[in-house]
């Protein structure tokens, strides 16, 4: 099972990791996500693309700046 890291930009508060949370769980082969509001990044488990995650925050006010894979 993959881990990725992904860095963001534009979460501004608790309801915006509460979004990109439920964007990215939504995600076809996604099985766990903890977004860090502070940190700006998800840490993501599963099988998923990197580009999946850019096309989730699609018409979002958030932006994926890189995916690192762990």
């Amino acid at each position: 099972m993959a881990k990725k890291i992904v860095h963001l930009e534009g979460m501004k508060c608790n309801g915006c990791a509460e979004n990109v949370q439920k964007a990215f769980s939504a995600l076809d082969g996604v099985e766990k996500v903890s977004v860090n509001l502070k940190k700006q990044e998800a840490k993501v488990t599963g099988e998923v693309d990197d580009a999946n995650f850019t096309t989730a925050l699609a018409g979002t006010h958030y932006s994926v700046v890189n995916v690192e894979t762990k």
